[in-house]
């Protein structure tokens, strides 16, 4: 019975120690990183604006109904145009003193700072060919502030995995050339990491007060990056 214990005892010393002995054997296995890079292009089915009314008074309150008059006529500028209520969102409101240039003069009086409201509206179009149509609408009605015209992708994935098809092909064909010319073999894939980002065109900071304001969407690219980490021997 003792001898039998002994022998069960060492069984499962040895079956523990087995994971121990593979994890030392991958942490000592020969290893080639590689990064490739993909890129594709396509065109946004979407834009967003960012617009406002900015009014000056020389009374807080003045500046804030006269604000308010001229923002509620761009709202229903926004939405006679074609503009779900739900795709019109505040993204920010502010009261603030503005100083006026002072008298150079000692005798003159000071003038006393003017009430700055600014209240500005993001806008989503679930299309890009409204964009100048909208725009327009919104100055007409009152808004005298373009903050931000962007493009973008309703749904990025498909444009996401085909970037990232090319960017492992690109990691594993310089992940080959690298061990043909080192001398050694390419074995298993040990880690994958990956990555996206994509850029278009943005127009920040302008006023559009022409009939039919031109925008162009252009197109926008969409990138993926991964590092490959294989085993060689």
């Amino acid at each position: 019975m003792k001898n039998s214990s002994i022998v069960f005892l060492g069984l499962m010393l040895l079956f523990l120690a087995v994971p121990n002995a593979i994890a030392v054997t991958e942490n000592n296995a020969s290893k080639l990183t590689v990064q490739g890079d993909g890129k594709v292009t396509t065109s946004p089915d979407m834009a967003t604006i960012v617009l406002g009314v900015e009014t000056q008074n020389a009374s807080a309150a003045g500046a804030v109904r006269e604000n308010a008059g001229l923002m509620n006529k761009t709202i229903n500028a926004l939405k006679a145009s074609g503009i779900p209520e739900n795709e019109i969102q505040t993204s920010s409101f502010s009261l603030t003193t503005m100083p006026q240039d002072q008298p150079k003069m000692a005798s003159e009086k000071p003038k006393a700072p003017v009430f700055l409201a600014t209240n500005q509206v993001t806008v989503k179009l679930n299309n890009t060919t409204d964009v100048g149509r909208v725009l327009d609408a919104a100055v007409s009605a009152g808004s005298n502030s373009i903050q931000q015209v962007s493009f973008d992708l309703r749904d990025p994935r498909p444009q996401n995995d085909k970037a990232l098809t090319l960017a492992i092909e690109d990691a594993r064909r310089q992940a080959e050339v690298a061990a043909k010319a080192a001398g050694v073999k390419l074995g298993r894939v040990l880690e994958i990491t990956e990555g996206y980002g994509y850029t278009g065109p943005t127009a920040r900071n302008a006023l559009f007060a022409d009939i039919a304001t031109p925008i162009q969407p252009g197109q926008l690219e969409v990138s993926a990056s991964v590092t490959l980490i294989y085993e060689i021997s």
